[in-house]
């Protein structure tokens, strides 16, 4: 039994062993093969890591790229908004600068002037003309002063009347500087710019006191009339200049050396309101028509503005007065207007004041760049004479000049004028050649020679009476061709 058990077992071992074996190749071969298989899947994957991480890389790269570029431009956009930020506050800085002036024919060049030196020290200047309204003026004012100007340069329309309107500006601390005419009753004004009414009054005077060599009239005690036509009776400039020149000529009209025959000389009663030349011309007219006899003018004509001095011209040349003649009287002027320089050129005005706008705005512009600034006190070189009824205004006084036929061509050389605005015309005295043309016509007049037959000359003395003998000498008179010219010329006196 036991012997049987045991080759049962046996054999179970042997069949296991060959069944171990079998089995066992199977799996090595298995497993060989699995091996292989990951070896292989191994290395695609070793590849494929790599191709990713390259493109994980390059995305980085590109990643940095972009964020590169987007802190750019970022930080351009941040750069453009801030200096559009800068210059917005920049333009709400600027200081604006009010010009209000009284018209803009006479005053544009002032306007231009001042507006380029504005801006040229960092200005905003803005520019208002009234066309001749006080009212207009002063709205523009209020205008300004709500839009918050830094400061005020008027040249005003009526000196007198801008006290109200400049009030509420005082308040708020605004300086205003007068140009030109001095702004009276207020104490807005801070600074005035000029060229000084009283010395160009003693620039004309001493000028006529010259040219008419009044002190040798005063020893030979002889005389001479004058007339004068002043300026705007609402102007300050237009007093001081009338105060100027009678400084220096009073005493000549005082000892009769000068004689106003028409006996105008106040201020009130030579000045021209709002400097109107046909006012001046009206005011001279009448003058000669009810002060000087018929044929006879002033041997002087003052004036205090280029204007008076163009219309005293007009009115001469009406009354048929040739310039250069005895009876041509020296004309003074102010401003020299471009009219006026020509009227010099040719000889008809003696000579006018040459007051350069450019020094005046220049000046103006400069004294208020210094206040705003506070860089520096604007400089004055008056302090005394310019009192506007409140108080004494620091003034700055402007130089101005003499100019004449010898030295007019200063104004093109310095270009305040072209030539051709300035030039006399080629015929500048074309009425002295009509007293020459009748002289010809004796040769144009052979008719009263064949009218006359001498066989017709017997005729007077057939007449017994002997008494009638003259009368054929009035005959032999009348055909006289030399004669009949001379009478048509003292007929057209």
């Amino acid at each position: 039994m036991k012997r049987k058990t045991a080759v049962v077992l046996l054999g179970s071992i042997i069949a296991l062993s060959v069944l171990s074996g079998c089995g066992s190749n199977e799996a090595t071969e298995a497993a060989s093969e699995s091996a292989q298989t990951e070896d292989e899947g191994a290395g695609d994957d070793a590849e494929m890591q790599e191709a990713l991480e390259e493109e994980e890389t390059k995305k980085e790269k590109d990643s940095e790229k972009e964020d590169e570029k987007g802190t750019k431009d970022q930080e351009e956009a941040e750069e453009t908004e801030e200096i559009q930020e800068e210059a917005e506050i920049e333009e709400e800085n600027t200081d604006k600068v009010a010009i209000l002036l009284p018209d803009e024919k006479n005053w544009s060049d002032d306007a231009e002037e001042l507006q380029a030196d504005l801006v040229e020290d960092g200005y905003e200047s803005l520019v208002f003309y009234a066309e001749g309204d006080g009212s207009k003026q002063v709205s523009q004012i209020q205008e300004m002063l709500a839009a918050e100007a830094k400061a005020f340069i008027i040249a005003p329309v009526d000196p007198y009347g801008l006290t109200d309107a400049l009030a509420p500006v005082k308040e708020a601390k605004i300086p205003v500087f007068s140009y030109d005419q001095l702004i009276m009753n207020t104490n807005a004004v801070k600074y005035y710019t000029t060229f000084g009414g009283r010395q160009t009054g003693h620039m004309i005077a001493e000028e006529i006191v010259k040219k008419e060599e009044l002190e040798k009239l005063r020893e030979e005690k002889g005389s001479k009339t004058i007339e004068f036509l002043m300026g705007s009776l609402d102007s300050t400039e237009a007093l001081f200049l009338y105060n100027g020149v009678m400084e220096i000529l009073q005493p000549y009209l005082d000892d009769g050396t000068l004689v106003c025959t028409s006996g105008k000389v106040s201020f009130d009663d030579t000045g021209i309101l709002r400097w109107s030349s046909d006012l001046a011309g009206t005011r001279f007219r009448d003058i000669l028509e009810n002060s000087y006899e018929e044929g006879q003018t002033p041997d002087i004509v003052c004036t205090g503005f280029d204007q008076a001095a163009l219309a005293v011209i007009d009115v001469l040349e009406e009354k048929g007065v040739v310039p250069g003649s005895e009876m041509w009287p020296l004309i003074t002027g102010s401003e020299c207007q471009a009219e006026a320089v020509k009227a010099i050129a040719s000889g008809k005005i003696a000579f006018s004041v040459f007051m350069d706008y450019r020094t005046l705005a220049d000046t103006c512009e400069q004294m208020v760049h210094e206040y705003i600034s506070g860089e520096e006190e604007p400089e004055v070189n008056d302090y005394e004479q310019y009192d506007n009824g409140v108080k004494i205004i620091g003034t700055y006084l402007c130089e101005s000049q003499i100019i004449d036929a010898d030295n007019y061509e200063i104004l093109i050389d310095n270009g305040y004028y072209k030539e051709e605005e300035v030039r006399p015309e080629a015929t500048p005295t074309p009425t002295l050649k009509p007293t020459s043309t009748p002289e010809p016509e004796p040769t144009e007049t052979p008719d009263p020679t064949e009218i006359p037959d001498p066989t017709e000359t017997p005729e007077p003395t057939e007449t017994p009476e002997p008494t009638e003998t003259p009368e054929p000498e009035e005959e032999d008179a009348e055909p006289d061709p030399t004669q009949k010219p001379r009478v048509t010329l003292r007929g057209s006196k």
